[in-house]
């Protein structure tokens, strides 16, 4: 690729040549007397705007977020003035087509703070940390604090959205399923198209790990990042029924020991990722085992059969799965409503169905590698395929020590090769609690009535803004 340059000067009067080259910005000064410094190289992905300024002389302005350390990115501003204004004009538009080649310039962002969230602290951060970011890229921002368990929720169900290009939450991933719930309650629920930006300010940050990776996840200034230069991405969703009531999920559903470490540890907060270890202890010291029946309708039960197909999709240029077959679980009514091929919860087991009736420790399904930090616990989840993830851990005279051991390997996604993990692709599940009257059930992380629930893939039902269109990779 022939380098796209133009000569200008820098504030000390040296001249600067600016150069975009294979996704490169080079910004090299030589000195008075003919020496050059070493160059600042910023990569496409990186640069928020690049415009003229005329307020003085005319200068380019750069803004740009420079990685700052392995984990977090800092905003940076270069000015340079101009020595050829028409050719500055030409070079400028011209970077400005190319970093933002695949995503909408300027997005006018629907932003949802949870002030509670990290720490109560998520207010603050953003304005510090993340709307600086946004304002350097040219981005918009209307804010609303929310108020009350489902307010988003409530606000979204009449949203005029229309006016936004994307609805970001500042939260964990509480407000996410508010929006989430919202957006598929309204009577346009299967033609929306507006996608969700996420800012991690909670304790688990589930879907900001899966878009961000291990690493990046906890970083708002990386996730400021993948909003301006997310593509929306094509997510599945969960349609869950208990009783008469109906919800959606994105991320996961929990009966067993992980339910309880969420759950019942919900006043340690302040420890953040070690309370989920406290609450192991807690479990297996209590000797706490969990009954129940679980009806599903299995497409794959084949462990390499499922890492085939993880890898294959995820190694494609963009991560496109045929949903074909699983396509027919979305039908649609005359008020553009979502309806469930297989029923409720009070309808009778389709007869198709494989029904196991176990005691157990770990009955967990979900559509998202990550749970949280170091908690890939689908690594062969996907996007978009249709199916979901279970995974199941039986008693079968296992040790403490055992399940303990199978729980850290949630860490790097081990556990998915010991025998005693059992992980299936199913397309949709009814799970019954026995033998108890209270206990702990989770939805995204949230806590819902101790009864029998139904579960059903629909594929591909809203939106995520990501960088790279997948999820971040899980290696297995």
């Amino acid at each position: 690729m022939i380098p796209l340059q133009v000569k200008v000067k820098s504030d000390d009067n040296n001249t600067t040549s600016l150069s975009f080259s294979d996704d490169v910005l080079l910004l090299e000064q030589k000195k008075n007397f003919g020496a050059t410094n070493k160059p600042i190289k910023i990569s496409a992905r990186h640069i928020l705007s690049v415009y003229l300024d005329k307020s003085k002389e005319a200068r380019i302005i750069i803004k740009a977020l420079s990685p700052q350390g392995k984990l977090t990115l800092k905003l940076d501003t270069f000015s340079f003035e101009v020595i050829d204004e028409e050719a500055a004009k030409i070079w400028i538009k011209t970077i400005n087509d190319i970093i933002y080649k695949d995503t909408k310039k300027e997005k006018r962002l629907r932003v949802f703070i949870n002030p509670f969230g990290g720490a109560g602290k998520a207010d603050n951060n953003f304005n510090q940390s993340v709307k600086p970011i946004f304002d350097a890229a040219g981005c918009t921002c209307e804010v609303t604090l929310t108020e009350y368990s489902n307010h988003a929720k409530e606000i979204i169900k009449d949203l005029d959205l229309k006016a936004y290009d994307a609805i970001v939450t500042v939260s964990g991933d509480g407000i996410i399923h508010e929006v989430v719930n919202g957006l598929l309650s309204r009577d346009d629920a299967l033609e929306i198209d507006i996608p969700i930006g996420v800012i991690p300010s909670g304790s688990g940050n589930g879907l900001s790990f899966c878009l961000l990776g291990n690493d990046h996840g906890n970083s708002v200034s990386h996730a400021a990042l993948n909003i301006i230069k997310g593509v929306p991405m094509k997510i599945d969703i969960c349609s869950v029924t208990q009783g008469e009531e109906r919800y959606y999920s994105f991320m996961s559903l929990n009966y067993g020991i992980i339910a309880d470490c969420d759950l019942s540890t919900e006043h340690l907060r302040f420890m953040k990722d070690f309370r989920f270890v406290i609450g192991a202890f807690q479990a297996l010291l209590s000797n706490r085992k969990y009954s129940c029946e679980i009806a599903m309708k299995v497409v794959e039960d084949n462990i390499d059969n499922i890492k085939q197909e993880y890898n294959k999709a995820y190694d494609s240029p963009t991560l496109h799965v045929d949903d074909s077959s699983a396509s027919a679980s979305k039908v649609e009514d005359k008020s553009k409503r979502i309806v469930d091929k297989y029923g409720s919860v009070n309808n009778p087991i389709p007869s198709d169905w494989t029904v196991l009736n176990d005691d157990g420790y770990i009955f967990i399904a979900g559509k998202v590698p990550w749970l949280s930090r170091s908690q890939v616990v689908f690594p062969c989840a996907l996007p978009s395929d249709g199916l979901l993830d279970l995974m199941i851990v039986n008693c079968d005279k296992l040790s403490k020590l055992k399940v303990f051991n199978i729980l850290s390997s949630f860490e790097k996604g081990d556990h998915i090769k010991m025998k005693e993990v059992k992980y299936y692709k199913v397309a949709a599940l009814r799970l019954t609690p026995k033998n108890r009257d209270t206990g702990y059930i989770s939805i995204d992380g949230e806590k819902v009535p101790f009864k029998p629930f139904q579960v059903e893939v629909h594929p591909k039902l809203i939106n995520v803004l990501s960088i790279d269109g997948k999820y971040a990779p899980t290696n297995v």
